[in-house]
């Protein structure tokens, strides 16, 4: 029997040919759900995930006809691993969709605790069990908070902009007058010798 890994024994090689054959044949119209099935059934034995030329192998190995391209598996592993893989009335699915639902809510949380300015939303992640913030009112927050940014920035412009046009106004401004200012501390210092000398000569 070929063995498609190094770290599959024949134990486990055989679990994850039964899985290929038994997705194919509960899913001969859906490529989609054939793939979901097989890569859950396959992460339930392995418990890990691999990449889409190792299922490939396995797949070949099982005897399967219609073995998909790369990047179609490629793209199974990928909703597997985000939880969203095609309904096919497995309770898996949906417990890997709440698990990537409670990460992304907990990352949220994180994100509003350091939007807020009394430490309030620190003390909403400490207490277990109440809900940490209202997903809709952080949504609100920070939209508010882009837009904020966004017109902040567009002052920025401006404001750089007039300090540009006022830099500029400056240097004409000494262009044209600055030979007579020069001239005066220029005067100075050319008359201070003479009163120098003269002083001498006295």
């Amino acid at each position: 029997m070929p063995r498609t890994s190094p770290h599959f024994d024949d134990a486990t090689l055989n679990q994850l040919y039964a899985a290929a054959r038994q997705a194919d044949a509960a899913h001969r119209d859906s490529n989609t759900a054939f793939l979901d099935q097989f890569i859950r059934d396959a992460l339930r034995t392995t418990h890990r995930l691999h990449s889409a030329q190792t299922y490939l192998r396995v797949l070949a190995g099982a005897g399967i006809e219609r073995l998909p391209s790369a990047g179609t598996v490629q793209r199974a592993i990928t909703r597997a691993r985000t939880g969203t893989a095609s309904e096919t009335g497995d309770s898996t699915g949906l417990g890997m969709r709440a698990a990537a639902q409670q990460t992304l809510a907990q990352h949220v949380a994180r994100v509003m605790a350091l939007l807020s300015p009394d430490g309030s939303g620190l003390q909403a992640i400490d207490h277990a069990g109440e809900p940490p913030f209202d997903a809709a009112d952080a949504y609100r927050r920070l939209q508010r908070l882009e837009g904020e940014n966004r017109a902040l920035r567009v002052r920025a412009e401006e404001l750089t902009a007039m300090l540009m046009a006022a830099r500029v106004a400056l240097a004409e401004a000494l262009s044209h007058h600055g030979p007579r200012a020069d001239g005066l501390p220029a005067t100075g210092t050319r008359h201070a010798p003479s009163r120098r000398a003269s002083g001498k000569k006295a």
